[in-house]
């Protein structure tokens, strides 16, 4: 803890009246930290080009991720790279000429992780100090630890930079694992080193003139904001966009709906979109808030965002749902079929806000959904290759599945309870979250659904082995090895070494021979909270978004 607190302090000394912008000049504080790059993704180095606005300032984000400024270059196109070894060339048909990098020699440019320490009569007290002294000796200004420092070279063997050193009367010096280089794009020449250890991340703040919306090329995309290279646990580096949260919901809205619905609804999205910032926790660990994917909300940088994207957001500036004081988890889906469902029957947990309603909205505008009714059909065979593995992965000694049905609907319509039989004629039931799992173990796409069957023999005649003529399975028990006994239903079927064979009738009456389960289903989704097509008809009959919101979480506040 001293040692964390010295360094702030030594930083706060050296940083004060540095830079072309005023030193600590303070962001917004609803500044939301978006994952870009991460975890198996994550890079060995990054590119980013200026699109509005011209060069860059680097610094760091404090813990109330208020941007502080360290060092600034006017180049337009820069390079962060790990402090290791790494390689990476130039694609002419990619944007802005970027390419991955390698930490393996594959390609012809290379930023080692070596260099010369150059000897200085006096340290360094700021940047400009720092700059001028290294461009006086060809080197190039580095922060290590709280210290200015001026070094020479990118070498990728200590043996080259001692040759260096010796000649240049310096020593070799390298940085921790948590090291960065920011390179001039195409070169090797390294403009800024930066290692805060594990405290600190560089932050990258793209342009001087805060009065002009900074745009930034990064990997094709454009983005607003700062970004930010981290080093978790000295690995590659994780790549964060770091930008105002009025910004963020606009770039995102157009993703989660069609920019051209209704102005209510996307303002309900903006203020469901502030709240998932809210209550999301899954990559905080990792160093940022929502990741850029649908894994939280799908975030495509500048691309996403328009005029009325802009307009929603501004619209619901600063606004949120809450229940009793608490940020609401505004979870959302496309559609509901009819009626959303209670969280307790999907997800497990009770959240008062988070139940069931009935929806009588959908259906006014079911024409404009296209799977408002679905129909999807797979054998008996095809269900027992989905639900059998599952079941037995999750400890159930089932055998194969031969039946499934639907045995309860919640009070809003949808599917609660379901049961399976195996070819033991032991019965599987599952409820609530048991059940609703199974939506996405059987390819379903909503939890309100009906089944039906089909391939059962209607009047038809079926021999035993002594002769007797059955005209149905009525009244008809199968005796088990044990002495137990079953009763027979629907479409008798044996055991081979080649799996289920159905019978059918041997003559008269109607049979398709293997079941045909048919699913019908309305929505898409978990069904969980708001739905967007829900919100949609809501406003197309003029309800406001506050309107909307206190529809389908009822008991909420917005402010």
């Amino acid at each position: 803890m001293k040692r964390n607190c010295l360094m702030l302090l030594c930083i706060l000394v050296l940083l004060l009246g540095v830079g072309p912008a005023a030193h600590g000049e303070e962001e917004d504080r609803s500044l939301v930290l978006v994952g870009l790059a991460y975890g198996n993704n994550a890079l060995d180095g990054a590119n980013l080009a200026n699109g509005e606005g011209s060069g860059f300032r680097f610094g760091y984000l404090d813990e109330e991720r208020n941007f502080w400024q360290m060092a600034y270059t006017e180049e337009k196109a820069i390079s962060v790279v790990k402090t290791q070894n790494v390689w990476y060339g130039l694609d002419p048909n990619y944007s802005s000429n970027l390419k991955s990098y390698s930490d393996s020699l594959t390609s012809d440019i290379g930023v080692g992780c070596w260099h010369v320490g150059l000897p200085v009569e006096t340290v360094p007290a700021s940047f400009e100090e720092a700059l001028a002294q290294a461009e006086s000796l060809g080197g190039f200004p580095a922060w290590i630890s709280g210290t200015w420092e001026i070094r020479f070279g990118a070498y990728t063997s200590q043996g080259e930079a001692q040759a260096a050193a010796d000649t240049m009367g310096g020593n070799t010096v390298g940085t921790s694992a948590y090291g960065v280089s920011v390179v001039k794009t195409g070169t090797s020449q390294i403009l800024f080193q930066f290692d805060g250890g594990e405290d600190l991340s560089l932050a990258v703040n793209p342009g001087f003139d805060d009065s002009v919306k900074a745009e930034t090329h990064f990997r094709g995309n454009r983005y607003y904001g700062i970004f930010q290279f981290i080093r978790n646990g000295g690995g590659d580096l994780t790549v964060v966009n770091a930008l105002d949260m009025d910004d963020y919901v606009s770039c995102l809205l157009s993703q989660e709906m069609s920019s051209s619905w209704p102005m209510e609804a996307l303002k309900a999205q903006a203020v469901c979109a502030r709240n998932y910032v809210e209550n999301e926790t899954r990559h905080r660990s990792a160093g940022f808030d929502v990741c850029e994917n649908v894994h939280c909300q799908a975030y495509p940088g500048v691309g996403g965002s328009n005029e009325r994207t802009a307009q929603a957001a501004a619209e619901t500036a600063g606004l949120r749902a809450w229940y009793q004081g608490e940020p609401v988890k505004t979870y959302y889906y496309s559609s509901n079929g009819g009626g959303s469902e209670d969280v307790k029957n999907v997800w497990g947990s009770s959240i008062p806000y988070l139940c069931g309603v009935i929806d009588p909205y959908e259906e006014t505008i079911s024409d404009k959904i296209s799977y408002w009714n679905y129909t999807q059909t797979m054998t008996g065979t095809e269900l027992n290759a989905k639900v059998q593995p599952y079941l037995q992965k999750k400890g159930y000694n089932c055998a194969a599945i031969v039946d499934f049905r639907i045995t309860e609907l919640t009070p809003t319509g949808n599917v609660k309870s379901i049961l399976f039989t195996d070819a033991n004629g032991k019965e599987w039931p599952f409820t609530q979250k048991g059940a609703s799992d199974f939506r996405s173990v059987l390819g379903l796409r909503s939890i309100r659904y009906t089944v039906a069957k089909a391939g059962e023999t209607v009047g038809g005649t079926y021999y035993t082995d002594g002769g007797n003529v059955l005209t149905s399975m009525n009244g008809v028990y199968a005796i088990g090895g044990d002495g137990s006994t079953k009763k027979m239903t629907g479409n008798p079927y044996v055991i081979t070494g080649s799996g289920i064979q159905f019978l059918p009738a041997s003559s008269g009456g109607v049979s398709t021979g293997e079941t045909v389960y048919t699913f019908q289903s309305s929505g898409w989704g978990h069904s969980v909270g708001m739905s967007q097509w829900g919100a949609y008809a809501m406003a197309q009959q003029g309800k406001t978004f506050d309107e909307i919101l206190k529809f389908y979480y009822p008991g909420i506040e917005i402010y």
